[in-house]
Formats: structure tokens, sequence, C-alpha cells
């Protein structure tokens, strides 16, 4: 025999020789039985996820393949600090080793097993040589590791079980894996004890270790009849670990995999189209869970309840009756309920509103700031659920509160939102000059388009003002829509009336494909989002960059120089929608950054981590119920950088830190500004 394959070991050791044919020939069945019960178990599942509507999920096949090496193999999300609650102890670096603990010795040690399955079944012999001292060596490592990972949550669990809705379940699940691994060294150190030439046994060092403590005073009869015991034993335990698994916590083993690998492409806070010429449906938005489609219902069915969403809810932490975890819990909850889906069920069970498993005030008070979909590290998207949610709210039920339907109703006779007169939209520009694109204009470079917060809005006047001077001294070509511009619907879409908002979309993309530009420039993330993202929907296909993007690509031209210094301190708040939602978070620090004198101190809580000031999701036009202000919460952060200037990029933000900042004795002395205004003050007129 070829030198290579004299370290290895039989699989089917046993001290005579070599296990009872029978014995490790009913492995096939018990695995067969194994397989099939597993296997109904996610049958049963996918019969779940089947009430759902039709959705793709499994196109372009490359890029899910990176989801599965970024999210799958490497644990993006789970392997990096979590967000703690403040007032709470900080987590540090336990939750992430204790999962990773987990989750790669697991996987060392199935890839191990399947190399054994392999040589077995005559398929391919990889298990000799040096092959086999890696895999050797790694088994016990990996081994050990598991072994700290699975008492690690064990602990947390036991420890911890009131934030956790079924810790019971996970510490059986932790402790029959913690069985099975225990059983493992124990087979390994008994044929170590017995077989003392063995090969490998320096390579086995912790069995090796332990071998050594072994009294082995047994005859060969003896010592086969307790290892070949000990090993059916493990055996029948392992297969009995592969069975239950769709039964127990283990299923996200599953659900996760798939749930991640069916992620959506499109951006986060891009919603589905709904289709309103359908004359035969009875109502709009989602009723019931039948109303989801078949990822959402998945989505749900994959939460762990690892509360991360919740941790990083800016609602949540300022006493909001809103609790991600607890949204998707209660669906997944009532997904798996007996006779959700039979049909014998009463339909007034079915709802999810009348019926009392979800409520009014948990879906008002999302601000849609997408904080709890970037955290979750298996790809729950809590934010489009909340949305359907709300949209049946708004449109079916009319339950919008008072101050978002007035809104609603000024953007539709008014167009804007605080039901001001159209006429007035340009007055902001007097003695400006400011040029005006119609469709009878040449074409221009920029298309500003202002927003309803710039044209009234007396803080984000100074903006809109500023910025025009900005690009006049880089000479860019320009023009704004004047009095032709009407708000873009975002906070009718955000406030669930997707028909309204279909209504003014078709409207407005009509008005703005008769102009003739290049690209659009605005200087709120919402309009931004909007026009970008939503408008596509109904044939608005347009290149569309906030202000703080071509502000940046100007100065890196060389259009803009900035000459004068300014000394300031500050920190910078990312907003939402031009952060978590479009992905920019560089061009704004590079303009800051290059201004001469200024300091900028990051928040604890920056960039995709940002909390929200608390005014998306509509909730600009009304106040959500319970707790206190989440924008308080957010001045809190601002503080504790020592930073006496906030800047920020977002018009919603502007308007909620300018109304709120005396009321936080730490910040009564601040100044606030957008990077417009500061990019300004740094350039020579």
């Amino acid at each position: 025999m070829d030198a290579s394959f004299q370290m290895t070991r039989p699989v089917y050791w046993a001290p005579a020789g070599h296990l009872n044919s029978y014995l490790h020939q009913s492995t096939y069945f018990w695995l067969t039985l194994a397989f099939f019960i597993c296997g109904y178990g996610l049958y049963k599942h996918l019969l779940l996820w089947r009430h759902g509507q039709k959705e793709i999920c499994f196109d372009k096949p490359w890029t899910r393949l990176k989801f599965f090496f970024t999210y799958i193999l490497g644990q993006k999300k789970l392997l990096r600090r979590r967000r703690e609650r403040e007032g709470r102890a900080q987590k540090t670096m336990y939750a992430l080793l204790m999962h990773a603990f987990i989750f790669y010795s697991f996987c060392w040690l199935f890839l191990a097993t399947t190399i054994v399955a392999l040589k077995d079944y005559h398929i391919v012999d990889l298990y000799h040589g040096n092959f086999y001292i890696i895999i050797k060596i790694g088994c016990q490592i990996a081994g050990v590791f598991l072994c700290f990972g699975l008492l690690m949550a064990i602990l947390r669990r036991i420890q911890k079980k009131e934030e956790f809705k079924l810790s019971q379940d996970y510490t059986i699940f932790y402790l029959f894996l913690l069985v099975l691994v225990l059983q493992g060294f124990l087979l390994q150190t008994f044929r170590l004890s017995y077989d003392t030439s063995s090969v490998d046994r320096n390579y086995a060092f912790l069995s090796h270790f332990f071998s050594s403590l072994f009294i082995m005073n047994l005859s060969e009869a003896q010592a086969h009849q307790i290892y070949s015991g000990l090993w059916y034993f493990h055996m029948l335990t392992t297969m009995g670990f592969i069975a239950i698994v769709p039964y127990t916590r283990a299923l996200h083993i599953f659900t996760s995999i798939l749930n991640l690998m069916t992620k959506r492409l499109e951006p986060t806070v891009l919603l589905p189209k709904m289709n309103f010429e359908n004359l035969d449906v009875d109502y709009f938005g989602v009723k019931k869970l039948q109303d989801f489609t078949w990822k959402d219902l998945l989505s749900f069915d994959s939460c762990t309840e690892c509360r991360r969403c919740t941790d990083i809810c800016p609602a949540n932490a300022v006493g909001k009756p809103l609790d991600p975890r607890e949204v998707i819990l209660k669906l997944r909850d009532t997904l798996r309920a007996d006779n959700y889906f039979s049909k014998d069920a009463k339909p007034e069970n079915q709802f999810l509103f009348e019926s009392g498993i979800i409520n009014h005030n948990e879906v008002w008070s999302c601000t849609n700031c997408g904080a709890c979909v970037n955290e979750c590290p298996v790809g729950i998207d809590q934010l489009r659920t909340i949305m359907q949610l709300k949209r049946y709210q708004t449109l079916s039920l009319a339950e919008a509160p008072s101050t978002a339907g007035r809104a609603i109703e000024n953007i539709k006779q008014y167009g804007n939102p605080w039901g001001l007169p159209g006429q007035d939209r340009m007055k902001w520009a007097e003695n400006l000059d400011v040029p005006i694109l119609t469709a009878q204009s040449p074409e221009v470079e920029y298309l500003y388009f202002v927003g309803c917060a710039g044209s009234y809005d007396a803080p984000n006047q100074k903006v809109a003002k500023a910025i025009i001077q900005i690009l006049k001294i880089a000479q860019v070509s320009f023009a704004v829509m004047g009095k032709a511009e009407k708000c873009n619907g975002e906070p009718i879409k955000r406030l669930g009336d997707e028909y309204s908002f279909s209504e003014i979309a078709k409207s407005n993309v009509e008005n703005i494909n008769q102009l003739k530009f290049k690209k659009i420039l605005t200087h709120c993330p919402h309009c931004l989002n909007t026009l970008k993202n939503d408008y596509k929907e109904y044939g608005g296909h347009y290149e569309v960059l906030h202000h703080s993007q071509l502000l940046n690509h100007l100065r890196n031209t060389g259009q803009l120089k900035f000459t004068i210094e300014v000394n300031k301190e500050i920190t910078f708040h990312d907003p939402c929608f031009l952060g978590r939602h479009n992905g920019e978070y560089k061009a704004p620090r590079e303009l800051l950054e290059a201004i001469a004198g200024i300091r900028l101190n990051e928040m604890e809580l920056s960039k995709e981590r940002s909390s929200c000031c608390g005014m998306g999701g509509g909730n600009m036009w009304y106040e959500s119920e319970g707790g206190t202000k989440i924008v308080e919460n957010r001045l809190q952060h601002v503080a504790k950088t020592g930073a006496k200037t906030l800047v920020t990029g977002c018009s919603f933000c502007l308007i909620n830190f300018k109304g709120a900042f005396a009321s936080v004795p730490e910040t009564k002395n601040i100044e606030i500004f957008d990077i417009a205004e500061v990019v300004l003050s740094a350039l020579q007129k």
C-alpha cells in the first residue's frame, strides 16, 4: 500500500477488528428513516409557505452565490458587534464568539462526516495521508470550540430567558448537540485507550490525553461489546438529530439559508406594486397571511428570535409600542398555528388586525429607517412587512392618524403636505435669478427638484438658497420646475395610501418627462429615494443625485475650491433614506473633511448603524403614541460626541433637529446646519 494511505483508520473500527456487519449496515436503514422524517417536516413547512402569493426570488444565480459566501459561510451580519440598548450592559464579543464557535465548528465536523461517508460509500477516498491529519486535528479543535459555544449558548438562554420567547426549546436543542459532540469524543477516547498503537493518536491530541486516564483492563470481547454499544447509541442519536431538525429550533439551519439565498435584490425600501385595476378584490393591502408572498412567509418562519432588530429599533428604544421581533414572531406563530389555513377556519380569525394579532399602534410607530432589516442576520425584511400591514390599515380600514390624513389631502389638493398655496412655491427664490425649466427650454445638466420643505419651510429654504449659490459659483447648468413642481408623494406612500401615490406619481412623471435634462438633483433623501426608485414603476427612469454627491463631485473636479477655513467641531447625522436605503455614506464625509478647520466627531451609531431622527415613515405628519420622542434620543447621541455643530443632509432631519434641540439640556447651545450651508461658508464668493 502507498505510504500516504497508512495515515488513516477503518471507518467501522472496533476492538475485535471491525464492527458487526449488522450494526453498520443497519445504519442505512436508520439514515433513510431519519431523512424521511426530516424531509416530511420540511415538506410541512413548505406547504405553509405555499399559501403565500407568487414571487420570483431565484433569479441571478451568481449574485445569490455571492450571498451564500458572504452571509452564510461568511456570517457577515452575525460576526460583528451587535448594538445593545442604552442603559443596559454592553454586549462585548459574547454573542459573536458563541455563534462563531457553534457555526464554524459544526461546519467542520459536518465536512469531516461527509468525507467519511464518501469513503464508506466508495465514491471517493480522501480519508488518508496529510488530508486525514488535517481533518483529525481540525475535528479535535472544532469539537472543543463547539462544546464551548454550546455551553455559552445554554448559559445565555438561562440567564436571559425573559428576552427569548423559546428559550427552553433552544436549550434542549443545544443540549442534544452537546451530547452528540461528547459522544464523539468518548468513542475516540475509547479507541485510543484500547488501540495504543494507533497511527493517528498524536493528532487526536485531546482524545489521546484523556485515553491515558482510562484503565482499560478489559478482554477483547468485553471491549468490543462496550464499544459497539456506544457506537450504536451514537449512531442512533445522530440519526435522531437529523430527524428532529424541522420540528425544533434547529429548523433555522435550513430556513435561514434559504431565506438568505432568496434575498430580494431591489432596495429594501422599495415596496411591491399594487394592482388597483383588479375589480374582484374586496380590500387592498395585507389582511391575512395569505396576502403575503411565499418569500414573506418563509422569512417569518426563519426568525431565530435573536432580538437584534428590536435592540436597534429607534422607536422601541424610546418606549414606542413597536417591537419588530414581536411583530415577526406573532406572524410566525400564526403561520404555524393549527388550522389557520384549514377550510374550516373562521375568516375573522385569519384577519391580522381584526383578530388582534397585529395592533394599530405598533405599525404606526415604525419610522421606515430600515435598521432592523440591516441588522437581521437571517435576512428578514421587517420594514416591508410593516408597510404592507400599514397599507391595509390606510386603504381598507381608513385608520390613518387624523393629522396624517390631513397631510394626504393637502398633497392631493395643494401639491404640498402643509396645504400652502401653490403660487407661493417659488417665493423663497425671489431676487435669486433662478432659471425655470419648461417643456420649451433648452436642455440643462441638472433639474433641481427643490421639494416641499425647500419651498415652504424656512430652514430648508436657506438650504435651497445655498445650493443655488453653490451651483452658480461652480457654473453648473441647472434649472428648477418653479411653480409647476408638485410634491412627489413620498409622505403619502409612507403613510400607506398607495392608490393616491400612484396617481401623483403618474402625473409627476408625465410632467417631468416633458422637460429636457440629464440628471435630477435634490437635497432631500426622501425625494431622492422616491424619484430614483419608486418612480421607475411609472415610467420615471432618472439618474438622481443627492446634493452631497454632486457637491463632492464638483470639489473633486476642481469646480469648487474651499478657500475659507471653517473652524468648527462637528458631527454628521446620516439620514436613513440617504445612507441605509441608498448606500451613500462617503460623499458627505469627504466634503466635510475637505474643508479646512473642520473636525469631524463621529457618533457611536453612524453610517449603516446610524439611529433615525424619527421623521421617516410618515412620522413627520403625525405623532405616534407612547414613549418619548425619538429625536431627543438621537440628540443625546450628538451630545456624547462633544461637537458643538450638528450637520445633516435631509429636509426632515433638519426640521426635526431644529424643533427639538433646545428641549434637550445637553444640546440646547448647538448649531444645526445642512451640509450645503457648511460648504457655502467655505467658498470664496
